[in-house]
C-alpha cells in the first residue's frame, strides 16, 4: 500500500465483525496537517456573575498584580485579555432575573419565549458541518425559565442537558435503539422527498407574494433534510471510545457538578464529537460543599454585608480554580499536531455585572486563546457585549460586520 496516497488523507477506520471503529489521524499516514486543526470554541456563563472589585484589575494593561479571583487563572495569563464595563443596551433591568436570557444574544424579548441568535450558535453554524454534535449545551442545575442563554438562528431555544449521566451516553455509549432510530430516519428522508416534490411542483401556480412564503417553506425543509442527512450519517458512525469513568458527583455541590461538565466539555472537544461547547453555571439555591453550604442566590445578593461577601467568594474561588484546571488539562492534550488548547478560544463571561444590584451592564468578558499577541485587561465603558461577540465571530471566519447590538468589532487577539 502507498501510504502516501490521497486515500490515507481521509479518515480511517478499523472494520471487522461488523463493527468500524473511527481512528484519530495519523502524522505516519500523512493525515495530520495544519487544516486538520479546527478552531473551536468553550463558552462558561456564570449566571450570578463575580465580584468584580477581586476578579478585575484596577487599571487597563499589563497583569502586574492580579487581584485575588483572577490569580487563580494565573496559569494562562499570558494567553488572557479581559475587557470590563461592557453593556447590553437591548437587555433592561427591572425584570428579575429574566434579562439574563439574553447574555449571548445582547437582546432581551420580554414578551415571548424566543430570542435572537446567541453568539455560541452563530460560531456552531460556522464550524459544526463535520461533527456529530453541532453544538453541545451543558448546565449545572435545575433549568429554570431565565437559564436559558442559547439560542439558535430562528430564535428558539437550544437544548440545555443538565445530567452528566445522560451528556456521557450521548457523547460515548452505545444506543439500544439504533435500529429503531435508524427507520424513523429513513421514513423522514421519504416524507421529505415527497414534500419537497409536492411544494415544487405547487410553485408555477403561485403569486409572487405566495412564491417568496413558499420559498421560506421550502428553506425550511431543506434545513430539516439537513438535519436529517447529518443523523442519518452519524448513526451509521462509532461513538469514541475514552478512558474516562464518569465518577459520582454531589448535586448539591457547585465546585463538583462544574468540575464533572467541565471535564465532558474538554472531552466533548477533545473527541471532535463537536467544536462548540457551551456551559452554564445557573441560579444555585441551595448548596453544600465540604467547609460551606448556603444559598448561592441569597450569597450573590450579599448587600455588601463583608459576611456574605466572603463565602460568596469561597464559592467563586472555587469555580474558578476549576476552570484554571480545565484549561490546563486543554494543555496537556494533544489533537493532531497542537494542544487542544492551542484550537480552542474559550470565553468566559457572567450573566449580570452584579446579580446583587441586577445590573445587566458592566459585564466581564475574559477571552483565552493560545495566539493571544497582547494579554491585559481593558476597561470599555458604554460599550455593547455584542462588539466583543462580532470580534469572536470574525476570528471564526464570519463574513459580518454587524451582530446582535454591535457598533463596531473589539479585536480579541491584538
Amino acid at each position: 500500500m502507498n501510504l502516501s496516497g490521497g486515500i490515507t488523507k481521509r479518515r480511517t477506520f478499523l472494520k471487522g465483525a461488523g463493527v468500524a471503529l473511527l481512528l484519530p489521524r495519523m502524522e505516519s499516514l500523512g493525515q495530520v496537517s495544519e487544516s486538520n486543526s479546527p478552531r473551536r470554541l468553550l463558552t462558561i456563563v456564570n449566571h450570578l456573575s463575580f465580584y468584580q472589585p477581586e476578579l478585575i484589575p484596577k487599571t487597563d494593561g499589563a497583569f502586574e498584580n492580579p487581584p485575588p479571583l483572577l490569580a487563580e487563572l494565573s496559569d494562562h495569563l499570558k494567553h488572557l485579555k479581559i475587557f470590563s464595563g461592557l453593556d447590553n443596551p437591548a437587555v433592561q433591568n427591572g425584570f428579575g432575573h429574566t434579562p439574563c436570557v439574553g447574555i449571548l444574544s445582547g437582546y432581551f424579548n420580554k414578551l415571548h419565549r424566543k430570542n435572537r441568535l446567541s453568539v455560541d450558535q452563530a460560531v456552531a453554524d460556522l464550524i459544526g458541518v463535520d461533527t456529530r454534535f453541532k453544538s453541545l449545551v451543558f448546565q449545572a442545575g435545575e433549568n429554570l425559565n431565565f437559564s436559558q442563554i442559547s439560542w439558535d438562528k430562528h430564535g428558539l431555544p437550544v437544548h440545555q442537558i443538565d445530567s452528566p449521566r445522560k451528556i456521557f451516553n450521548l457523547l460515548f455509549q452505545v444506543d439500544e435503539n439504533e435500529k429503531a432510530q435508524r427507520q424513523v430516519l429513513a421514513e423522514d428522508r421519504s416524507i421529505l422527498d415527497a414534500v419537497s416534490a409536492q411544494a415544487k411542483s405547487m410553485e408555477k401556480h403561485l403569486n409572487s407574494t405566495d412564491r417568496a412564503k413558499m420559498d421560506e417553506y421550502l428553506t425550511s425543509v431543506r434545513e430539516v433534510e439537513q438535519t436529517v442527512k447529518r443523523r442519518a450519517y452519524w448513526a451509521e458512525r462509532s461513538k469514541p471510545s475514552v478512558d474516562y469513568e464518569l465518577e459520582d458527583f454531589d448535586r448539591k455541590s457547585v465546585d463538583d457538578y462544574v468540575a464533572t461538565l467541565l471535564e465532558l466539555a474538554v472531552l466533548a472537544l477533545q473527541t471532535d464529537s463537536t467544536r462548540a461547547v457551551t456551559v452554564q453555571i445557573p441560579f444555585w439555591e441551595g448548596f453544600k460543599e465540604a467547609s460551606l453550604s448556603g444559598n448561592y442566590h441569597d450569597l450573590s445578593h450579599h448587600g455588601q454585608k463583608k459576611e456574605k461577601i466572603d463565602k460568596l467568594l469561597m464559592l467563586e474561588h472555587a469555580i474558578l480554580k476549576r476552570i484554571n484546571d480545565s484549561l490546563n488539562t486543554m494543555k496537556a492534550r494533544q489533537v493532531g499536531n497542537s494542544s487542544l488548547f492551542e484550537q480552542t478560544t474559550t470565553l468566559l463571561t457572567a450573566s449580570m455585572g452584579s446579580a446583587n444590584s441586577h445590573n445587566f451592564d458592566d459585564l466581564p468578558a475574559l477571552v483565552f486563546d493560545g495566539r493571544m499577541k497582547t494579554s491585559g485587561h481593558w476597561h470599555r465603558q458604554d460599550v455593547p457585549m455584542s462588539n466583543l461577540y462580532l470580534g469572536l465571530l470574525q476570528q471564526f471566519g464570519a463574513q459580518r460586520d454587524h451582530f446582535g447590538e454591535s457598533n463596531g468589532a473589539l479585536d480579541l487577539l491584538a
